[in-house]
Formats: structure tokens, sequence, C-alpha cells
């Protein structure tokens, strides 16, 4: 078996682990899951599968195969992530907002000096949203790129990584919940007129449905991000910027773009400074933990014909 192919096992794991989750969370809660709104992702899921399979198996393809399984993975994981991420929401709890709020200020950050400051740059702000909206398309650039210049090894630990940050996201969010910073701060949209921030409050309805209880159905369709501590999206952009950094070609246009990203996340996602702060250190923790998977992999495979 390829070394990749261990990580590729991990991954699984991980997904199967928050399907699990999830659907003991469904059984708990007493709420209830559209699975037609499942049809496509299932397809695509196993679409993808039967195709890596046969290209791996069959054509000897290594790079196609894996790059084929890898999109599954991208797939069954975010079919099986934002659902439990929306049953973890719904178990309530008391909101930290002015906590993470006092947290930033005693770091000396200060959110609203931040806010005048990009909406008196509005060319600066569009840009920042652009790169915050840009996670599905490096997300899909990143896969192929790995998979077609046969980085699997690289493959399995950005995928890995975005994975165990998911996960750790989710519980953390769980245990503090929290609002844009937008709706805690009692802002208008006249307050930032020269921006349109990419997320900012959009999800406010859905988390406030979720927490009352008055949601009670979860679909897949038009399903939105609604973790506020720690970002997701400050975590996978250190990611895809480590990920990235594995392909010469792209290396710098990436730690641009996913710099400008994290720098996005407190105005486009509505988060606190330590929100990104604690996404970043979530991504860190991941990526050890992915890297340090992967060379007791090798290392295992490297050993066994001498052992045998």
């Amino acid at each position: 078996m390829a070394e990749h192919r261990t990580l590729e096992i991990v991954n699984w794991t991980m997904i199967a682990g928050i399907a699990i989750a999830a659907l003991l969370l469904f059984h708990r809660t007493g709420m209830t899951f559209a699975w037609r709104s499942a049809g496509v992702p299932a397809f695509a899921m196993i679409a993808s599968l039967v195709l890596g399979g046969y290209y791996r198996l069959f054509r000897h393809d290594e790079a196609l195969g894996s790059t084929l399984i890898a999109a599954a993975q991208v797939v069954a994981y975010t079919a099986a992530a934002m659902p439990l991420s929306y049953l973890t929401a719904s178990l309530g709890g008391p909101l930290w907002d002015a906590a993470l709020l006092s947290s930033d200020l005693s770091l000396g950050l200060d959110w609203r000096a931040y806010l005048g400051f990009v909406n008196a740059h509005p060319a600066l702000g569009l840009g920042l949203t652009l790169a915050y909206q840009s996670l599905l398309p490096q997300l899909i650039l990143a896969v192929a790129a790995l998979g077609f210049t046969r980085r699997e090894q690289e493959m399995g630990i950005f995928l890995g990584a975005a994975i165990l940050s998911g996960i750790i996201v989710i519980v953390l969010s769980g245990a503090m919940p929290a609002m844009p910073v937008f709706t805690h701060l009692g802002l208008q949209p006249g307050d930032y007129s020269n921006l349109a921030p990419a997320s900012g409050e959009l999800h406010v309805p859905l988390l406030n449905a979720l927490r009352s209880g008055t949601l009670r159905l979860i679909s897949l369709d038009d399903a939105m991000g609604i973790i506020a501590f720690p970002s997701y999206h400050a975590a996978l952009g250190v990611i895809f910027g480590v990920a990235f950094w594995s392909v010469p070609r792209l290396r710098w246009l990436a730690l641009v773009l996913n710099a400008m990203l994290i720098a996005a996340t407190p105005i486009d996602g509505g988060h606190y400074f330590v929100d990104v702060l604690a996404g970043v250190a979530v991504a860190a923790i991941s990526l050890a933990a992915m890297h340090s998977l992967s060379s007791i992999s090798v290392s295992r495979l490297r050993e066994a014909p001498a052992v045998a």
C-alpha cells in the first residue's frame, strides 16, 4: 500500500466519526435531516470513489485516482460536518460575545477601529472580500494541483488538517457560541457604508432559529457556515497556504491570497480578532498532528520489509 493511503484511511475515519456524531445528536435533539438534500452530494461522492478506484486499480493512474478519491472525501466531509455544526449550535448555551470582545481589547485589538480603517479604503475592502470568498476555488485548485503533481502525501495532510480543524472548531463553537461582531455591537449598514461584507450578519436568523428551537429540519440545501469562535476561515487560510507552498508555481500567489483572506475574516466574517487567532492556532495544531501521523506511517511502512 502506498504511503499516502494510510492518511486516506485516517481521513475517512474522521469523516465517519463526524457522521456518527451527527446521527447521535439528531437522536438526542429530536431534530430531523432532509435526506433528499443529500442526494446530489451522495451521487458526487460515490461517482468520485468509483472513478477513483477504477483509475487507481485498473488504469494504474495514481494521480487521477488519488485526486478523485480526495474529491470524494471533500464532498463527504462537507455533507457530514455542516449538519453537525447546526446540531451543535442548536444546543444553545450562553453567548460569549462580551468575553470575546473584552479579550480583543485586552490584546490592544480594536475591532471598530479596524472597521473604520477598511471602510475608509473601499478598494482594500473589495480586495479583502474577494479573498474571503476564495475558499471554494482554492479548494478545487488545491485538490487538483496536489493530485496531478503527484503530491499525494501532501494531499492527505492538507485534507486531514482541514477535517481535523473542522472537528475542533465545531466542538469549541458549541462550548463557546457567539454572534457576529456586527450584531453584538448593534451596527447598521450606515456604519460601514463603503463595504459589503461577504458574510457579516447573513447567518444570524439561522443561528437564532437553531438556538431557539424553531428550526427543527436540517437540510444541505443553501447551507452556510455559522461558526464564530474559532474562525474556520482563518484556520483554512493557514492550511491552504501550507498546502500550496509545496507547489512552487502557486506558493507566493497563494501566500498573498490567504494572508488577505485571514485579514478579511474580522469584517467579512463578522469575527472577533480572538476568533481569528484561535483559528490560526487550531490550524497549527491540526497540521502538526497530520504531519506527525504522516511521519509515523512513512516510518512504519519503510521498516515493514526489514521486520518481515
